[in-house]
């Protein structure tokens, strides 16, 4: 890929909350534009989404088949993509048939670096980039749509605490990913700036 062609994931990523990891990304990109991609070596960039309901109140969250874990929707870019936020509405597209959402925010609200166990083949790192994406109904009015790779997917309650911003990971069920509680931890005031 050249480098010309990693401008559209230059600016998404202009647009982060967190400027010092932004660089990171954006070094590894420019020393290997492959990573861009599964197919740029053991550790490349992913792209996810972090999906709530109208009111804010619940998180869909997918069983991970090969990690076998709780978590948001997302994966790998595919060969011509170079749009972190389109790969990722794919991704939610694809695993929990859900399209049109809005995005909260100017761009990435997560950026977020993990290893991987072998389950995961060839990959050992991924470098996600994480949206928060709002639907247009509450839970309830909204069900999810189940994939072959995520055969299990549910709404979760992210009630708030007291009068917020803080709100609760309570109810993250048990396989929950392990970074979860933070990330939502870190996307409640996120969610509260950028909602009013």
């Amino acid at each position: 890929m050249t480098a010309d062609r990693l401008d559209e994931a230059r600016a998404e990523l202009a647009s982060a909350p967190d400027q010092g990891l932004a660089r990171q990304y954006l070094h590894l990109l420019e020393g290997s534009p492959a990573a861009l991609h599964r197919e740029g070596g053991p550790r490349h960039l992913t792209a996810s989404a972090v999906v709530i309901d109208a009111p804010g109140e619940h998180v869909a969250l997918v069983w991970h088949r090969k990690g076998r874990f709780w978590v948001q929707p997302g994966g790998h870019l595919e060969p011509g993509e170079t749009s972190f936020e389109r790969a990722a509405r794919r991704e939610v597209a694809e695993e929990i048939g859900l399209s049109a959402l809005e995005r909260v925010g100017p761009g990435p609200a997560v950026l977020h670096r993990h290893q991987l166990d072998v389950a995961f083949g060839t990959c050992c790192e991924h470098w996600d980039v994480q949206y928060l994406l709002r639907a247009s109904e509450d839970a309830a009015s909204l069900p999810l749509t189940a994939s072959d790779e995520s055969p299990e997917v549910r709404w979760v309650p992210w009630p708030l605490e007291a009068d917020g911003p803080a709100r609760s990971c309570a109810a993250l069920p048990e396989g929950t990913v392990e970074d979860m509680p933070g990330k939502l931890e870190q996307l409640a005031p996120y969610l509260a700036r950028y909602s009013g």
